[in-house]
């Protein structure tokens, strides 16, 4: 099946009515993107963060009316601006979702690769799989802060400890702790990232005493009293020098906590807001840092 891209700049204002507009059309997919290469990981509590300019990918069928589409988005307070309309055959799109497709192996013992993907039994032997939908550039595992992540998890995490994945997303850490042997918390802000990381648990063989998945609400330091070995948090360097002294207060003497979403310049700060942990040389990646460090 064939397909009609239409490429946006929408200003944050109008994003909500832009997308009524194009599902009203019959999108079938809908991709927002920074239209200046703006970092926005992770929301802060209780925030929804929008890029100052917004470019949206929408996906169409080839009958769709865009005279119509243009006409209706001119009614808008803020107009969208109109970058680019393509003809997507079948193959194309695939081709576009299969750019975030992973296939990698991280230290010798953690194979990340899509849901699908055909492999060779006796290889197979020597790794443990993890499997996801390569559909998103973030929680996929092709985002350099992700494998950042998974490259530590990978390295360190024995069978028995305590993880909290917090900002679980997609849930590709919280599993990926969880295939490792690890029981594992995973926590974050918005429903469909806890539905994300429970049916993509559920996919990879995990129960939910192996990947215990909550909202950030449901979960408090006091709330939720438990004891973590690991905590690990790919979010934005803001909400981690917010959440230094809870994470601190639930990683048990000698844990580790690991941090990333963070670019270079950023580092320091998020490092020096965490009093008790000494943390080790920043692993770096395309200016992405990851940050591990254990809690005196």
């Amino acid at each position: 099946m064939s397909w009609l891209q239409l490429e946006l700049r929408v200003a944050p204002q109008s994003l909500a009515a832009s997308e009524s507009v194009l599902l009203e059309a019959g999108a079938v997919a809908i991709t927002l993107l920074s239209d200046d290469d703006e970092p926005v990981l992770e929301p802060a509590p209780g925030e929804t963060p929008l890029w100052s300019s917004v470019r949206v990918l929408a996906l169409l069928p080839v009958d769709t009316n865009m005279a119509l589409i243009q006409a209706q988005l001119q009614q808008l307070p803020q107009i969208p601006a109109v970058l680019d309309v393509q003809f997507l055959a079948d193959q194309n799109w695939q081709a576009q979702v299969n750019n975030h497709a992973v296939d990698q192996v991280f230290a010798e013992r953690l194979w990340l690769l899509p849901k699908h993907q055909k492999v060779d039994e006796a290889a197979a032997q020597h790794y443990t799989l993890l499997r996801l939908e390569p559909g998103l550039a973030f929680g996929s595992g092709s985002h350099p802060t992700t494998r950042l992540c998974l490259q530590w998890l990978a390295e360190n995490i024995q069978p028995g400890q305590k993880v909290l994945d917090f900002g679980c997303g997609s849930g590709v850490l919280a599993i990926a702790a969880a295939l490792l042997g690890a029981e594992v918390v995973g926590v974050d802000h918005d429903p469909q990232a806890v539905l994300a990381t429970r049916e993509n648990a559920d996919y990879n063989g995990l129960d939910s005493r192996q990947v215990d998945v909550v909202l950030a609400e449901q979960w408090d330091v006091h709330l939720y009293p438990q004891q973590f070995d690991v905590v690990v948090a790919n979010i934005l360097a803001g909400p981690l020098q917010d959440l230094a002294e809870q994470f601190e207060s639930v990683v048990s003497p000698g844990g580790a906590i690991v941090l990333s979403g963070i670019l270079e310049a950023q580092a320091q700060d998020v490092a020096d807001s965490y009093a008790r942990t000494r943390y080790a040389e920043p692993q770096i990646e395309a200016g992405w840092v990851c940050l591990a460090g254990v809690l005196a």
